[in-house]
């Protein structure tokens, strides 16, 4: 099967026209013709239909399957191009979610210089969740993130990446000195329906958090802002611009700003884990490297290379 045929037919799934196909792959119209005849030899059956009379092209049930198959070939076969040409290269793309890599991951750096482990680490810095789809596109090798303990009874499993789970910790809300709320030992959710947010995006779980509760608790948070960026976030929540909410274990290198537990009984967890993908081929040196940074964070990795 040639990878170029599937992505012809994913375009001209969407696109239902031959001529605008052709166009936009820079092709002839019968090389989209004849790659479609292909596929549907290679499966034995049609892909699509033209119906001539009304100049419509209809999509099978055998075509529409395909098309959900195909977003999983291009993607594997991406995928599996990126982390080829690494190989090579004997380098390690490791993923660090920001509030995981300030809290764990600092701590090892120094002891992976010391061993020797640190070069040819290549750093990628992100939130959890941006970091996930950078594994699964091939991107990185490995990554620290952090999830939800929510995230189970309401996400489908992902069987195409391996998560391995070293730590838990709760939210907190931080707030700047000069802010009322500083003064306070803890907070509950409800108490903080007039405030002013400034949260991470959709690249961190943390905006996850925020919803969770807000949804529980029935407020209808103001949120002024969401940022990609941690310390921006918190020079901001310095400023008694806002408050934010974020894991108990977020460094907080500023003097100016304070953090509360929250005291509902009912609220996320935050899990941080060794996550990589299912079927990526670790190099030896790549295994070393994972390994010990597994082993640092008190747990073990049963990685097969």
């Amino acid at each position: 099967m040639n990878i170029q045929d599937i992505q012809y037919f994913r375009k001209l799934y969407v696109l239902k026209n031959f001529s605008k196909v052709a166009k936009f792959y820079n092709v002839s119209q019968p090389a989209i013709s004849n790659s479609i005849k292909r596929l549907e030899t290679l499966f034995d059956t049609k892909l699509m239909i033209r119906e001539s009379a009304r100049k419509e092209l209809i999509i099978t049930p055998a075509g529409e399957q395909l098309f959900q198959h195909s977003i999983t070939i291009i993607n594997e076969f991406e995928a599996a191009k990126k982390e080829i040409k690494r190989l090579g290269t004997k380098v390690f793309n490791l993923g660090l979610a920001s509030i995981i890599e300030n809290t764990y991951f600092y701590k090892i750096a120094e002891r992976l210089n010391d061993r020797g482990l640190l070069n040819h680490i290549k750093i990628y810095e992100s939130g959890s969740n941006s970091l996930r789809r950078s594994l699964k596109n091939g991107k990185i090798d490995a990554a620290l993130i952090g999830s939800l303990s929510t995230e189970e009874l309401t996400e489908p499993t992902q069987n195409d990446l391996i998560i391995q789970n070293f730590a838990t910790s709760s939210f907190h809300i931080f707030v700047s000195k000069k802010h009322p709320l500083a003064q306070k030992k803890g907070v509950y959710f409800s108490e903080l329906k007039d405030e002013n947010f400034i949260l991470l995006n959709q690249n961190f779980v943390h905006l996850k958090v925020a919803q969770i509760l807000s949804k529980t608790y029935k407020l209808q948070l103001n949120v002024g802002l969401e940022t990609n960026n941690v310390s921006f976030l918190m020079d901001m929540v310095s400023q008694n611009i806002g408050i934010t909410i974020l894991s108990e274990v977020a460094q907080n290198n500023q003097p100016n700003i304070v953090s509360i537990p929250l005291l509902d009984k009912v609220q996320p967890q935050l899990i941080a884990s060794i996550a990589y993908r299912r079927n990526h081929y670790f190099t030896t040196a790549q295994k070393e490297r994972l390994e010990f940074i597994a082993g640092e964070l008190g747990t073990k990795l049963n990685i097969q290379s």
